[in-house]
């Protein structure tokens, strides 16, 4: 059975980021490439992440009111009622309790994309949380009924993950350093991890500015010969893969970069992102590097340079990051989608 229409809310913006959007754009294509329509509901948007969004068939309406609130619910569940949506998806922190039991009391089925488990309730009908704790005890000692999908096999990736995938070199000496701290960078730490590996000139570094990021003028007065900037990229995907580790902020692009098999070292915005990192550091797969506001330049030279010289530490993370995040999450999302739908 083909889906039908996927109506999706969410935001992006420098102090969310935009990684909401980002996941959801990638169950937006998994649900075309299905046969299915999409349109994404948005109260803010940046202009580049804007036309990302089109350019992929994803149908665009303005939310004119205050995200998360009684309004907004409303205008939700009337975009909803005018495409005749079968699914809302849902995805933010600030859609709480009211807002989902507003929207699935109008009749729609909700699935929450969601991190935290800390709302009062969850009256959904799926549940996706891409986070290691696959348990479900937060969800169903506040009730939640949903089905749960729950952990690493239900990662949302958009398809330059899921088809980019490469067998990948693992070179003796890794120093092409790749630094991408999501779409907005709220902390701005790019120019300052750009400023610490500027002063190694053995070390091959781009980083990338993303969408959202707000402070391009700043990243341009960096002119080490060992630099590249580059700004909202088409693709990251291609980045990751002709990189030998890269430097990011957990979330999002924690999951791409291990699903490109790429080394990483990892910050962490959130209690959450810390948690998943510090599991994933004991079981090898990634660097942890601590959270974004006690960054340590001297730490990161280190630790860069480590990885530069260990070949199997390397080799090993790309084997356990591949087996952990294998690019098919959009794909089983949608069909457990599609199941409840039947059932």
């Amino acid at each position: 059975m083909k889906p039908g229409v996927l109506l999706i809310r969410a935001d992006a913006s420098l102090a969310i980021g935009t990684g909401h959007v980002m996941r959801c754009l990638a169950l937006a294509q998994a649900w075309q490439d299905a046969g299915g329509t999409v349109s994404l509901a948005v109260a803010e948007l940046p202009d580049a992440l804007l036309l990302r969004v089109t350019a992929e068939g994803v149908s665009l309406s303005r939310v004119h009111a205050t995200p998360g609130g009684p309004e907004d619910a409303g205008e939700t569940v009337a975009q909803a009622h005018r495409l005749r949506a079968d699914w809302v998806v849902i995805d933010g922190d600030r859609f709480g309790t009211d807002f989902l039991e507003t929207v699935r009391a109008a009749g729609f089925r909700v699935l929450l994309i969601d991190d935290f488990a800390d709302r009062e309730s969850f009256p959904a009908d799926l549940i996706v949380n891409p986070n290691l704790d696959d348990d479900g005890e937060p969800y169903r000692k506040r009730g939640a009924t949903a089905r749960l999908l729950m952990g690493p096999s239900y990662v949302l990736l958009r398809r330059e993950f899921r088809q980019g995938a490469e067998k990948r070199e693992i070179r003796q000496t890794g120093n092409r350093i790749l630094v991408t701290l999501g779409g907005s960078d709220p902390e701005n730490l790019t120019p300052k991890i750009a400023d610490a590996l500027a002063r190694c000139s053995d070390l091959d570094v781009t980083a990338i500015a993303g969408p959202g990021y707000d402070k391009a003028d700043e990243l341009r007065k960096r002119n080490a010969s060992n630099l590249r900037i580059v700004f909202n990229p088409p693709s990251i995907a291609q980045f990751m893969n002709g990189s030998d580790q890269a430097i990011i902020a957990a979330g999002g692009t924690l999951w791409e970069l291990l699903s490109m098999g790429c080394a990483g070292l990892s910050y962490s915005r959130n209690i959450v992102q810390t948690r998943v990192v510090q599991v994933l550091s004991h079981r090898g797969v990634v660097v942890d590097m601590g959270e974004t506001r006690h960054f340590d330049p001297a730490k990161l030279v280190v630790s860069v340079k480590e990885l530069v010289d260990s070949h199997k530490a390397r080799e090993r993370m790309t084997t356990l990051g591949r087996m952990l995040v294998d690019g098919m999450g959009t794909t089983r999302v949608v069909e457990a989608a599609q199941q409840s739908e039947v059932q």
